[in-house]
């Protein structure tokens, strides 16, 4: 096999890889209390998988899998991670990601101070991701707890990775910067603006992160377009055909004047069922389609995969 065709099975393989694999739901269809929704999902990114971008270097390769379930749920979580107050709509997950960053020149065995040195990091994620569907806000909290250094297995994962797809080993691990411990806190604000509509939405976010491995803020926007759910109910406008939750006439009160225009102005002319038929429907879409884009601005405090944990 050449190595061409090769590189095409590995890029198909593993570029941009998201697996979600859903787990059943034991929800009583007669309740109406949110239940969150429960995955499996699985994110693998390399930029050696860009045949023109073959450079492995700074950001190389990482991978994340994240299990979500409400069996992460509990008193402790709730006080240790922010949240939005008084919500019902609240969603707890666990990860495991191994992440690793190279210089530019991956071929010498020596030393080059300067470029940015090897680093690995294998870290746990918990997070919670919270939400006030009235008004149109997300809270999301992380704690981050893992190593750097050795013992993340930078070295051998990459070098396993390359190895299946014949490209050149990476020799300057021996370099790498050393074991560290990595214990970190990061909240993510994100609030949508009046100019979302039902096929819309524009969110304005904020992020701060602090910790052993990075300290750093972080303000932007994300716009969308298309047919999808809506980012304020659970994780991210994730389709659940295990949901239950119906919203009632009476909640159609509870949203805030903007947040109606995620029904169309035709259905926000018919009766209040009708108009929370629409929103029910929309939340239980299982079929989403939109494009999304985003920009932020991002001010680096300190970067511990450069200067060390």
């Amino acid at each position: 096999m050449s190595k061409k065709l090769k590189f095409i099975i590995a890029n198909l393989l593993f570029t941009s890889l998201i697996a979600t694999a859903q787990i059943d739901i034991n929800t009583d269809s007669s309740k109406t209390e949110y239940t969150q929704i429960h995955f499996i999902k699985l994110n693998q990114a390399n930029d050696l998988f860009t045949y023109w971008f073959q450079s492995d270097r700074n950001y190389s390769d990482g991978v994340n899998i994240e299990v979500a379930h409400r069996i992460f749920n509990n008193k402790v979580a709730d006080f240790i991670l922010l949240g939005c107050k008084d919500t019902p709509y609240k969603d707890y997950s666990l990860a495991i990601s191994q992440d690793m960053f190279t210089p530019k020149n991956t071929k010498t065995t020596e030393l080059d101070t300067t470029d940015r040195p090897y680093s690995a990091q294998l870290y746990l994620t918990y997070a919670k991701y919270s939400n006030n569907f009235w008004n149109g806000r997300k809270l999301v909290s992380r704690v981050f707890i893992g190593v750097q250094g050795p013992t993340a297995y930078g070295k051998e994962a990459q070098n396993t990775v390359h190895g299946m797809i014949d490209n050149p080993l990476v020799n300057g691990w021996d370099h790498q910067l050393r074991n560290g411990l990595i214990i970190d806190y990061e909240t993510q604000f994100i609030q949508a603006v009046p100019a979302t509509s039902h096929l819309t939405e524009l969110h304005l976010f904020t992020v701060g992160h602090i910790g052993t491995l990075y300290n750093f803020a972080e303000l932007g926007f994300r716009f969308k377009i298309g047919r999808f759910t809506d980012t304020y109910m659970n994780f991210y406008g994730i389709a659940n055909p295990k949901y239950k939750h119906k919203l009632t006439v009476n909640d159609l009160a509870k949203f805030s004047k903007f947040r109606k225009k995620i029904i169309p102005k035709r259905i926000r002319q018919k009766s209040a069922q009708e108009q929370i038929d629409y929103v029910n429907n929309k939340l239980n879409r299982k079929f989403q389609f939109y494009f999304f884009t985003e920009g932020m601005v991002n001010f680096m405090l300190y970067d511990g995969t450069v200067q060390g944990s």
